[in-house]
């Protein structure tokens, strides 16, 4: 007789991503099943094996990734996304994992087409945020915001690397300077 699901698959991917971000050390799948309160049978069960885990994580990333500005202020909503890169509160344990987790993604064709998708819908977003703060005289470049988007892009994830091998990562964000620069 089979068990009834206690949880759904929607609610499996909110714990198991959510303990993955405050992870220390490379995962594995006893580990997230375990951190969830399940057995690794059930997440394979559920999603077919530890790379068809990683692809449903992928995909709902990529799902949650705004596709236009989400206020009325662009200027503010892009120094929030700015924010959100800070090592603030993060250890360098946790930051180490998460360049991990970067690498496997580059590893694996199929996860890293799916972060290719969400970079270029990341930076859609970004680039029409710009566009609006350009237009506001929030920021006063003259570079094509699609260039800026590359470079805020850019630059957040190489201060992530930066502050991954810094003993005391909790330096401000250099994308949230890049942004005030260009006001």
């Amino acid at each position: 007789m089979a068990r009834t699901r206690t949880l759904t698959d929607e609610e499996i991917l909110d714990r198991v991503g959510a303990a993955l971000g405050d992870a220390e050390a490379t995962w594995t799948l006893a580990g997230a099943a375990a951190s969830v309160g399940l057995h690794s049978a059930t997440l394979i069960k559920r999603f077919g094996s530890r790379h068809g885990l990683l692809v449903a994580l992928s995909e709902r990333w990529m799902e949650s990734q705004p596709t236009s500005p989400t206020t009325a202020d662009p200027y503010r909503e892009l120094m929030a996304w700015a924010e959100s890169f800070s090592p603030a509160g993060v250890t360098g344990a946790q930051l180490l994992t998460r360049v991990d987790m970067l690498v496997e993604d580059l590893r694996d064709p199929e996860l890293r087409a799916l972060l290719h998708v969400s970079w270029q819908r990341n930076l859609r977003y970004l680039t029409e945020l710009i566009d609006l703060s350009q237009e506001a005289g929030q920021i006063s470049s003259a570079a094509p915001s699609k260039t800026l988007g590359q470079l805020l892009l850019d630059t957040a994830h190489g201060g992530l690397l930066r502050a991954a091998v810094d003993p005391d990562p909790t330096d401000t964000t250099p994308v949230k300077a890049l942004l005030e620069a260009l006001k």
